[in-house]
């Protein structure tokens, strides 16, 4: 199996990603401080952190990549920063997947 794009184009993933993690520490931040739009935020952060986790996991079932299991288990331990990594690393994990056949 080859490396198969994402549905839809990956500068709109790293645009979800970074929103997501942004929009999470304002909001939870905004909390701490309690804004008055903190709710807004956090909540719009949070819907976008769920999204990412959707594509992001839906492209690691899809491709064959190294240590998958390492990654979808990082998904749930550290939920904002694992999409980020996996996308900056999805290529050399790809790659060393189908070298490795795993």
């Amino acid at each position: 199996m080859e490396n198969q794009d994402f549905r839809i184009s990956i500068k709109t993933v790293w645009i979800l990603v970074i929103g997501n993690a942004l929009l999470t520490i304002m909001g939870a931040f905004a909390k701490i401080k309690h804004w008055e739009f903190s709710q807004i935020l956090f909540t719009v952060g949070l819907i976008l952190l769920f999204s990412t986790w959707l594509i992001v996991i839906s492209d690691m079932t899809k491709n064959k990549i190294y240590n998958k299991i390492f990654w979808l288990i990082s998904m749930f331990i550290f939920p904002t920063i694992s999409p980020l990594i996996y996308l900056i690393q999805r290529n050399k994990l790809i790659r060393l997947g189908n070298r490795f056949g795993n």
